[in-house]
């Protein structure tokens, strides 16, 4: 059984990709108030005052592993992210706090397919960040502006955008003959590349999953065993490699990093294999001292989880499993107090590939969480708690 990693990411034939998609549906949303955990949480508080708002993409289709998947949400509450048609077709939305919203399709991209386009990162202006795949199932990078152009890219080879600053700059990836780099794309369109270990051929991928307003980049890469390793890039272009203690050292394992606040600290996992027949990660901050924390939800009971966002308050949202498997998103406040998170329609079954549980991916600074979680009959369906 797979651990609890980021659903996202690039070049999917050498990057695993969980799907995270909606119901279809025009009605309004709907305002229903916040679960606990059903493996038992009597050890955390209880959310005061929040709501899930559950909404679906109108043209996202219904069957199982169909649907919307939201990855993140801005400053003012817009949220950004993907859904998958009726033909497993994938495209892009925005949709905005006030409900309204955009789809599209990045010019040459092939509609028909999973890998169509993607939405990975929105800043505060709207502007957005992502790749699509063409005929060939070749990937490239786009960014799209807050009037809707859409310039597509790459530094060389295939490659796929993974964050935006509010200033337009873009981090992301790229694989070319000589192996795998990191880039970053100046907002008039100048390029910097980058090596996390100075020999790109030793290296399957490098996803910059975040850069922060300083231009401090962090992200993840994988090595040609099929380790991961986490890295980090000044803004000076300096980069320090991160291997967080207990992470495993075997084929998929090591250490995952997905975000950085604006303080420099960091979240992500470790993933230390098979424990127990489970694939198990567990969360892990960094701050930008060095200090490396490893923590689980009370309720994880040690099974699994996976840090996927902070803010900069320093609240942290991921995702976890316990003892009866079923996946939970979670919230860790500034105070290190948990609140488990399980949308109300979530269907309480086992994590697999069809059935994701309820997933928290992104939190913005006011607070405001993005998500996911699946139905019954594994339809994906998009949420925020506030």
């Amino acid at each position: 059984m797979p651990g609890d990693r980021k659903p996202r990411s690039f070049l999917r034939m050498q990057f695993r990709r969980e799907l995270l998609l909606l119901l279809a549906a025009t009605v309004a949303p709907l305002l229903i108030s916040a679960g606990c955990g059903s493996g038992g949480t009597q050890n955390q508080p209880s959310p005061p005052q929040h709501q899930f708002t559950n909404f679906d993409v109108p043209q996202a289709g219904t069957a199982s592993g169909q649907g919307t998947y939201s990855l993140r949400i801005n400053a003012n509450g817009d949220v950004s992210g993907y859904y998958i048609d009726a033909n497993f077709g994938s495209h892009a939305f925005i949709r905005t706090s006030a409900g309204a919203f955009t789809v599209f399709d990045a010019p040459g991209a092939n509609t028909m397919s999973v890998c169509g386009t993607e939405v990975t990162s929105i800043n505060s202006t709207d502007q957005t960040a992502g790749f699509f795949c063409d005929s060939n199932g070749l990937e490239h990078s786009f960014f799209r502006d807050a009037s809707g152009t859409i310039t597509t890219f790459d530094p060389a080879g295939t490659s796929g955008a993974q964050s935006l600053t509010d200033s337009g700059t873009v981090a992301g990836g790229y694989v070319d003959a000589f192996g795998a780099h990191g880039y970053l794309r100046a907002p008039n369109g100048t390029f910097t590349t980058f090596d996390p270990t100075g020999d790109p051929s030793q290296l399957r991928i490098v996803i910059p999953n975040q850069i922060n307003a300083s231009g401090t980049t962090a992200g993840t890469y994988t090595d040609t065993s099929g380790v991961y390793h986490g890295f980090l890039l000044d803004s000076g272009g300096t980069i320090t490699i991160l291997d967080a203690p207990g992470a495993g050292t075997g084929s998929g394992m090591g250490t995952e990093i997905v975000d950085i606040n604006a303080s420099g600290t960091m979240v992500g996992a470790i993933n230390v294999g098979v424990v127990n027949g489970v694939g198990t990660t567990h969360s892990v901050t960094r701050t930008a001292n060095g200090t490396y924390t490893i923590f689980d939800p009370p309720d994880a009971n040690s099974v699994s989880s996976f840090a996927y966002g902070i803010n900069d308050s320093g609240a942290i949202v991921g995702t976890y499993r316990n003892a009866s498997l079923v996946r939970h998103g979670y919230v860790r406040e500034p105070d290190g107090t948990f609140v488990t998170l399980d949308d109300p329609n979530a269907a309480a079954l086992p994590y697999s590939a069809t059935n994701l549980g309820t997933i928290s991916s992104g939190i913005n600074a006011a607070g405001a969480i993005v998500g996911l979680f699946t139905d019954a009959s594994g339809v994906r369906h998009r949420f925020v708690w506030q």
